[in-house]
């Protein structure tokens, strides 16, 4: 089992950036990878929904085991070579912003053990994760702001 926490403080309430990320149909346009998101069934988010992202010729299924909006997700990925991965993401509003909160658990089938260090580091990498979460601030804080009631008087 491998454990990773990542962590970014995004400047929108946590409902704005829950709308983006528990949304697997906007996941393209944060990941890399150039995944395509296909077979959605249920709603974003929604306990026992599910999608399948595809990178390549390689597949995942994506099932959302809890879900509690705008604070709390809990999804398992059932992915290539028998590995899975559950992430719990938490989102906690900090003044005006919100700190998204990944905490990452992968797991691999017996004789695969020894190789999924090597393949964690590879694929899963500290680095990537970084990555994506700047993707997601990016895109959730470049979204037009609209006016407040005191803007408008």
């Amino acid at each position: 089992m491998g454990l990773a926490e990542y962590s970014i403080l995004i400047r929108a309430a946590p409902d704005v950036v829950w709308s983006t990320y528990a949304d697997p149909a906007r996941i393209p346009q944060w990941q890399t990878g150039s995944p395509t998101i296909q077979d959605i069934r249920g709603g974003p988010a929604e306990p026992g929904a599910s999608y399948v992202s595809k990178r390549g010729p390689l597949s995942a299924r994506t099932t959302v085991i809890e879900s509690d909006p705008p604070r709390r997700l809990l999804t398992r990925t059932d992915a290539h070579f028998g590995l899975r991965f559950d992430v719990e993401s938490r989102l906690v509003p900090s003044g005006n912003a919100t700190r998204l909160i990944l905490r990452a658990e992968t797991w691999w089938p017996g004789a695969l053990r020894p190789i999924g260090k090597v393949i964690e580091l590879a694929i899963l990498s500290s680095r990537e994760a970084t990555k994506e979460l700047r993707n997601l601030k990016t895109l959730i804080e470049q979204r037009p702001v609209p006016p407040s009631v005191a803007d408008l008087t």
